[in-house]
């Protein structure tokens, strides 16, 4: 172990303000700008996926998603397990005033990042094909994953640097790398996705071929364009991730090169305590990854079993890729739905670093800290489920009415469900942040197991039978995240011995909510007949947001003290 040979503190740990806000304050603090990133991120995704389905349609986005799904669990190693235990060593050793170990920690977690991101690359390239051809049963969806591969190992390098920045509860690095990789992925993704699609249009326009391939009929000519399309769009992704880990580098160096020590480092033994740390949490990630895998996996392969004529005759679709375009419904709905889980992961992430010193300093206000991190999970899961259950045909009319319809037509039920499955759904990754933040990887890992084995077979038994096909999704994603919320509570109270108010953290909240939306749903019934469809969305969205702040402070759910404490 390294001795901190400076105790010095760097001038924002000094100043007057940082040394008056507690530890809840500064974790409020942090989880409100990674927050407000993340929300941002989320509209600039909007703006970009829905004139790119636009572009593509629900099949294109089909081939997008299958490359998403494909490299998913390699993206949530890189951002997961490795920065995770990184931020974690970093705030233990911050609050210890060992600068020293540190520095030592920076340099070997940049080595470590490099080989995971080169060893993820060299993985999906070689596998590509297999799970298109195999698993997917869309072997179009290689080039989409190709283009998507790259991102992969600069997401890593850029996970490095804003894990290292976390450790010291400052977000800022990751917020704002997220919000530029968003913009970049917007950009380049729509201006590569419309060159592409013009250009190939023009082709077979012209010449009744594309790339070289005739063409006898308008179907079969964008059953060509449409992957390459996607694959020119997923580009974007790609030129965003190098753009993120520019900027997140950057800062890193700005931000923190004068805080640490000149000494020189020896990082061998911590690029080992860091392997160590990061053992249980790459169990824990790798387990999760995967469990998510098998299950959008198994959604797509459980497709395959539906009666192609049966999903024709229930989606009004003819042609070859059937089974693509349903998954591409099912993508489009997760547009929305996740904008819930994303918003509240930024409490799970902000958690880490916060729940990790107050448990290492034995604060007496443990408890309290956690019980509000969870009870504000919940406030904001059960809400946006509320918000998506009432408004899920006005957002997809909105988007894509004037040119989708199909997609309004086919997404709403299944939106629907998807709001009203939104808290286990949304609330698991803020169990599993802190209970990972507590040092309780390896706990978290059967959890996720068990998880994937029940959404697995729930996705056999559901989406198999042509009546309901996609629509089991919602119904498997909410009993399997049941499982993980509730175990990883129960892991943390049992090693923790915190006691959770299952009044304030899920009753009271749910109460709010169900009333917010009973309310809501009663007075647009009865609206509806006399203003136009825009009007009466617009109302009942204040009412809704407005009924359910003021049931939250009527049933102090939300207290003026911890609202003041937001300041």
């Amino acid at each position: 172990m390294f001795k901190g040979s400076t105790n010095v503190l760097p001038d924002f740990f000094i100043s007057g303000d940082f040394l008056k806000k507690s530890l809840k304050e500064r974790y409020i603090t942090s989880a409100i700008i990674l927050l407000a990133a993340t929300i941002i991120v989320k509209i600039i995704s909007a703006v970009y996926k829905i004139p790119l389905t636009n572009y593509i349609g629900a099949t294109g986005r089909g081939y997008f998603s299958v490359a998403y799904n494909f490299c998913m669990p390699f993206h949530a190693l890189a951002m997961g397990a490795f920065p995770l235990a990184l931020t974690r060593l970093v705030s233990i050793y911050e609050a210890k005033g060992d600068r020293l170990r540190i520095k030592a920690l920076r340099k070997a977690s940049k080595k470590l990042f490099f080989i995971v991101g080169i060893i993820g690359l060299a993985v999906i390239m070689i596998t590509a094909k297999p799970y298109a051809n195999l698993i997917a049963s869309s072997p179009k969806s290689i080039y989409t994953i190709l283009a998507l591969a790259p991102s992969i190992f600069f997401s890593c390098l850029c996970a490095c640097h804003r894990a290292f920045a976390e450790g010291f509860l400052d977000m800022k690095a990751t917020a704002i790398s997220q919000t530029i990789e968003a913009l970049c992925k917007m950009i380049f993704g729509l201006l590569l996705a419309r060159l592409s699609m013009s250009w190939l249009c023009e082709c077979y326009i012209q010449s009744g071929s594309v790339l070289g391939i005739r063409i006898q009929s308008d179907e079969e000519a964008l059953s060509v364009i449409y992957p390459i399309t996607s694959a020119c769009a997923m580009l974007g992704v790609t030129i965003g991730s190098i753009a993120g880990y520019i900027f997140a580098g950057v800062y890193a160096r700005i931000k923190y090169y004068n805080i640490l020590p000149r000494d020189r480092v020896n990082s061998k033994s911590a690029y080992s305590e860091l392997l160590t740390f990061s053992a249980g949490l790459v169990g824990a990630t790798v387990v999760q990854s995967l469990a998510n895998f098998a299950d959008t996996s198994s959604i797509q392969y459980c497709l395959s079993f539906c009666s192609a004529d049966a999903l024709s005759a229930q989606y009004a679709l003819t042609g070859d890729d059937i089974y693509t375009y349903v998954f591409g419904i099912y993508a489009v709905a997760l547009d929305f739905k996740n904008l819930v889980p994303a918003a509240v992961m930024a409490l799970g992430v902000s958690a880490v670093p916060a729940v990790s010193t107050a448990f290492e300093n034995g604060q007496e206000r443990f408890s309290q800290l956690l019980t509000s991190i969870f009870k504000y999970t919940v406030i904001m899961s059960v809400g946006g489920g509320a918000a998506i259950c009432l408004f899920y045909n006005d957002f997809l009319s909105i988007f894509y009415s004037g040119s989708n319809d199909d997609i309004v037509k086919n997404a709403g039920r299944l939106l629907f469900l998807f709001g009203m499955t939104s808290l286990p759904c949304a609330a698991a990754s803020t169990s599993v942040y802190c209970a990972q933040s507590l040092g309780y990887s390896k706990q978290t890992i059967l959890p996720f197991a068990v998880s994937a084995l029940v959404r697995v077979i729930l996705n056999f038994v559901l989406i198999t039978n042509d009546d309901i096909n996609i629509l089991g999704s919602a119904v498997s994603n909410f009993v399997g995240f049941l499982i993980i919320l509730i175990w990883n509570m129960i892991i943390i109270k049992r090693k923790t011995r915190v006691k959770f108010n299952l009044l304030e953290i899920f009753i009271k909240p749910i109460i709010c909510a169900a009333l917010s939306y009973f309310t809501t749903s009663s007075i647009r019934n009865s609206i509806c007949f006399s203003m136009s469809d825009i009007l009466v969305f617009i109302l009942s969205a204040m009412v809704c947001l407005l009924s359910f702040g003021v049931l939250l402070v009527l049933m102090n759910c939300v207290s003026l003290k911890e609202i003041k404490s937001l300041k």
